[in-house]
């Protein structure tokens, strides 16, 4: 589960944009946003559009691979 471009991108990414990055079901990205695992922003209207900031990318995989190590 790796995003290469994370540090330099600057958008935030969606959701879905995650799940086919890492390979796994949109329903993961967001048990993970959830469980606050996974840092994320509502935008739109209404705050329904759920998008998650690249450092909160970055700070995951952080945390994961300290999990693993």
């Amino acid at each position: 589960m790796s995003s290469p471009a994370a540090s330099e991108r600057r958008e935030p990414y969606l959701v879905a944009e995650l799940a086919e990055m890492w390979r796994v079901a949109p329903s993961t990205v967001y048990r993970l946003i959830y469980a606050r695992r996974l840092r994320a922003e509502r935008h739109g209207a209404g705050g329904k559009a759920i998008r998650v900031p690249p450092d909160a990318v970055a700070e995951y995989l952080t945390s994961i691979a300290a999990e693993v190590a």
